[in-house]
């Protein structure tokens, strides 16, 4: 099940220390593949801050990720994803009103794209695994990924089930 866009947040070099990073790549570029087959807009964010400098080997994209020198990558300086990077006026331009988003990290930018763009009037979905995070002291990055995920459901959008990422072998 497609949406009329697929926003990838943050799948940089950068962030290769999250739980399943290649796992979720993968997972990430199956909904590329997809999203290009039926050429829906698809869109890269990128982030860019003091530990994602402009230009460096961690703010490079992952190499691995199905990324082609036509696609549109979107700068962003702040964890929206929304602010300031001309996304919510791409989106509106080309009429889209289902959104899907996959990425990093979780509780940070994945987490904002989806209040911020629901806010602004986007169906907003996640496919379920399609994002990571690292743990903290309190949680692991499976925790986290969970709450977020159930956090999202049907407040904020909806999660798609992935029956190709078995949620549980997230660490």
């Amino acid at each position: 099940m497609l949406q009329d866009a697929l926003i990838v947040i943050d799948a940089q070099k950068g962030m290769s220390n999250v739980a399943n990073y290649e796992q979720v790549i993968n997972g990430i570029n199956d909904r590329i593949d997809a999203y290009r087959a039926e050429q829906r807009p698809l869109l890269f964010i990128q982030h860019t801050d003091d530990e994602f400098v402009y230009g460096s080997d961690p703010w490079m994209l992952a190499p691995q990720l199905h990324c082609q020198k036509t696609d549109r990558i979107l700068l962003k300086y702040h964890s929206d994803a929304f602010y300031e990077t001309g996304l919510a006026d791409f989106l509106h331009h080309r009429a889209v009103r289902f959104v899907e988003v996959c990425g990093f990290q979780t509780e940070y930018c994945v987490d904002t794209a989806m209040r911020v763009g629901h806010d602004l009037g986007f169906d907003m979905a996640i496919m379920q695994g399609l994002t990571s995070t690292t743990g903290s002291d309190n949680l692991t990055a499976a925790q986290i990924i969970a709450h977020h995920e159930e956090i999202w459901q049907g407040t904020f959008g909806r999660v798609l089930p992935n029956f190709g990422l078995n949620p549980s072998n997230k660490k």
